[in-house]
């Protein structure tokens, strides 16, 4: 995940991964009823979906870090986004139930899939970016098999650590 750089670094394997932070907001209880379906804003970057306990609008990306506090008025802008794609306000959010989250972006879009080239016990499985549970399972195939000792079932050599050597 977002803090596989540092498991790398312990043992001697550079990557250059940062995090894109996606924010989170909820509405209250009723309110996924407005929905039957997730609908997604390209213009304003998020998509809303009705939860069981009310809508959830996730998105508003930015690359900032681990460290970063929220940028703040991202989940206000968010919510007010949202809000705007119906004829009627949405009811207000609880504030308290803000978050944002961290996906593991790498600079050529690709995952690092395949075990360290300075300690091999280690296997790394990172960097999907926005579609880790998308990925999941096909990922968790080749790490078994590469556990296993059996060929992979995937060319991995687009995804080892090692393309982002410098020499």
């Amino acid at each position: 995940g977002a803090h596989s750089a540092a498991l790398a670094a312990s043992v001697g394997d550079s990557v250059p991964l940062d995090t894109e932070r996606g924010y989170h907001v909820s509405f209250p209880p009723g309110s996924e009823s407005l929905l039957t379906r997730a609908v997604c804003d390209p213009s304003e970057g998020f998509i809303m979906t009705p939860m069981p306990g009310g809508l959830r609008a996730a998105g508003r990306v930015e690359l900032g870090g681990l460290r970063a506090p929220p940028t703040p008025g991202r989940c206000t802008g968010l919510a007010n986004a949202a809000s705007s794609l119906f004829s009627h306000p949405l009811p207000e959010r609880a504030e308290q139930g803000d978050w944002l989250g961290f996906r593991p972006t790498l600079p050529d879009a690709l995952p690092v899939i395949g075990r360290s080239p300075n300690v091999p016990a280690v296997v790394y499985a990172f960097g999907h970016h926005h579609i880790g549970w998308t990925l999941g399972g096909v990922t968790g195939k080749l790490v078994s098999e590469i556990v296993s000792g059996q060929d992979p079932s995937v060319d991995i050599t687009p995804f080892r650590i090692e393309r982002f050597r410098v020499f």
